[in-house]
């Protein structure tokens, strides 16, 4: 796909990899409809900061946790921003729980915001790509779950069932949408362990004895979506930690 001139959603689009990647993507000449929820202050900033690339930004706020206000959310973005060809499903949170610890709201956001938000959007986007066009979907996953650690018990069910909901969506919406995933591994510091020295985590954990960054997911984004013969896949940027 020709990506410049595209319109993409970018879901958590405001912060941290999604940040970098609004910010590729602007680069690339994609116009961004920009999700967030609480960082309003970070949207408001970045929002003309992307439009110096010359491309239309939008930004539209939305708790994704609100299951049933979704396809509202998504129609509202179509009717405003016009068709949406690009997908990035980018937004998560990140509870370290455990099975004994299980709190049933916590399980409720954790997976509305992490599962069923990234389906119902899946959903809404394929239902507005006409017959004879095509698109693109992201699903931004995570490295960890391909090693079980029950200390983040929850969080990589979720992210298990958002890889298998992208290869069956894969199947589904071929041949008009490739649907793949990223899965990073370790890349910042997480809210509230920002005092951690991330890089010498990483010359204990990864192999290649670096950290990544949300630019290298970024750049990864833009080579699948500029691939054709691609879907169903998930690229793994982990630094070799998960082999």
């Amino acid at each position: 796909m020709e990506i410049k001139g595209k319109n993409a959603l970018v879901t958590g689009g405001v912060i941290r990899i999604g940040k970098a990647i609004s910010s590729e993507l602007a680069k690339h000449g994609v116009n961004i409809a920009l999700h967030y929820h609480s960082s309003v202050d970070s949207a408001i900033a970045l929002k003309p900061e992307l439009e110096s690339e010359g491309i239309r930004v939008g930004l539209f706020q939305q708790d994704l946790s609100e299951t049933e206000a979704l396809p509202g959310f998504f129609s509202h973005i179509k009717d405003t921003f016009g068709q949406i060809d690009i997908l990035i499903n980018n937004a998560g949170i990140y509870p370290r729980d455990r099975l004994k610890n299980l709190k049933i709201d916590t399980l409720e956001a954790l997976f509305g915001i992490n599962l069923y938000a990234p389906l119902v959007l899946m959903r809404e986007f394929a239902r507005q790509i006409p017959e004879d066009g095509h698109g693109k979907i992201i699903n931004i996953i995570d490295a960890k779950i391909f090693k079980h650690d029950p200390e983040t018990f929850m969080y990589r069910l979720s992210k298990v069932a958002l890889w298998e909901a992208t290869k069956l969506a894969a199947m589904e919406l071929a041949p008009n949408i490739t649907v793949n995933a990223i899965s990073p591994g370790l890349m910042m510091s997480l809210a509230g362990y920002e005092h951690l020295d991330m890089q010498a985590v990483a010359e204990r954990r990864v192999p290649l004895k670096i950290l990544g960054s949300g630019e290298i997911v970024a750049q990864n984004l833009i080579h699948i979506l500029k691939q054709d013969f691609m879907t169903g896949n998930n690229i793994i940027l982990d630094g070799g930690e998960f082999i």
